[in-house]
């Protein structure tokens, strides 16, 4: 009765909100468990840590591939819908994982399966629903989203470790199984609305400030930036801004995929025990959380691409730290550092996007996107553990992204919001 009171006369998208809080634990519980239980199938199995990771590499550039086909899925279906299909599609492949015995099964049950559930169910579906229902509030929306991510990594890391000790990591994997159940396919599907326009309401709520209008140009969001005319996809791939996004998303995903795919197997190599590896990743996550959910607040008065510099240069501070890891005390000083930059950059590559080339079309925007973004950038991880095998060691790697990052802030301070080409010919 409270929801259907506050569906006629409140703003559905606080609700929509709590429901993608729990969904992205889910996510974030499937995401942390390669990392994980690396280490143990290394152990167990006899595999290399390259061929091992080259399953993570394949989940990625799948997602990647089927980013297209799954924005146009979810502009003529809804997110709820693919929501629903594609976690259903993870939670086989998180089954099979459960009985897996031989790397081909790894491959096929989370390269494939869980890869192509998260692309159909995934970020870009929960992106496309924190856009829909908001446009000047969505800095704190999306950050409340993700905050759910990082801060669930410092519970979700150690505990799951815990699990994998207590019952084994396959039996780790049923429990999984049945958290994405509730919270990625049963939740959503009783709960989740797509659009505010389906319940007769608008974005941002009744009170909402107007982009263009007299209320956007004044208080806290006169420093902001919404384009004022919605671009189709064709129009936002065919400018120098889309691009230099796509090239600064590309190496931020590509060096956080490495750091996290191998953080727990480097530290084991720094003979840091299994639970407190644990605990560090746990740290990185509610690190990011935190400034995930700052960022939110500050998205609502400082214009995203400052924030996404800032970002850039707290995450170089970090890796530079990284490589002097030998205590824990630099272990937990790299981690906080790049928790720090992470949280930022990941709100705000996902407020960029649909600041610069607004909400009609941003499933495909991000759709087309994706190819780049996440096949470019899964190389990380089977890089990283090539590395590793070969030498030894993780340092070359850790220099590797250092420089990378230097070239993603070039890409961001260079990033400057488009104008719609109605515009220029109008002032023209």
């Amino acid at each position: 009765m409270a929801l259907q009171c506050l569906t006629k006369d409140g703003f559905y998208g606080w609700i929509n909100m709590a429901v993608m809080f729990f969904f992205n634990i889910a996510i974030m519980l499937m995401m942390l468990s390669f990392a994980l239980f690396l280490p143990f199938w290394i152990d167990e199995f006899g595999w290399s840590r390259g061929w091992a990771s080259g399953a993570q590499t394949l989940c990625v550039i799948l997602t990647g591939i089927a980013g297209p086909a799954v924005g146009i899925f979810i502009m003529k279906k809804g997110a709820r819908e693919a929501i629903v299909i594609g976690n259903l599609l993870s939670i086989v492949g998180l089954i099979l994982l459960a009985y897996q015995r031989y790397l081909w099964q790894l491959y096929l049950g989370y390269g494939i399966l869980v890869g192509l559930g998260m692309s159909i169910g995934g970020m870009l579906a929960m992106m496309t629903v924190i856009n829909n229902w908001f446009v000047m509030k969505r800095p704190i929306a999306l950050a409340i989203a993700m905050a759910s991510m990082g801060f669930a990594g410092i519970v979700v890391s150690p505990s799951l470790m815990a699990l994998i000790q207590s019952v084994g990591w396959r039996h780790a994997y049923f429990v999984i199984a049945g958290i994405v159940l509730i919270f990625s396919v049963v939740l959503p599907a009783l709960f989740l609305k797509n659009k505010p326009e389906d319940l007769g309401q608008i974005p941002d709520g009744t009170s909402a400030p107007k982009a263009g209008g007299t209320q956007f140009q004044q208080g806290s969001y006169k420093n902001l930036y919404k384009t004022p005319v919605d671009f189709t996809a064709r129009e936002a791939m065919r400018t120098p801004a889309m691009w230099l996004l796509i090239g600064f998303g590309t190496i931020q995903f590509l060096v956080m995929g490495g750091l996290t795919t191998h953080q727990i197997a480097f530290l084991f190599d720094l003979g840091i025990s299994p639970a407190m590896a644990a605990v560090a990743a746990g740290i990185l996550g509610a690190v990011m959380g935190a400034s995930s959910l700052g960022i939110g607040f500050l998205g609502l008065k400082f214009r995203m691409q400052s924030l996404a510099i800032a970002s850039v240069m707290i995450g170089i501070a970090g890796y530079t730290i990284l490589l002097f890891a030998h205590s824990w005390n630099i272990v937990l000083a790299y981690n906080v550092m790049l928790g720090i930059g992470f949280g930022i950059q990941s709100i705000a590559m996902g407020n960029l996007l649909p600041d610069y080339f607004g909400r009609s079309e941003f499933p495909k925007i991000m759709g087309y996107s994706m190819p780049f973004t996440t096949v470019l950038a899964s190389f990380g991880a089977p890089i990283a553990g090539y590395i590793r095998d070969a030498t030894g060691s993780y340092i070359f790697w850790f220099q590797l992204s250092l420089a990378l990052m230097a070239v993603a802030l070039f890409f961001i301070v260079f990033a400057k919001p488009p104008m719609h080409p109605s515009l220029r010919r109008r002032g023209a």
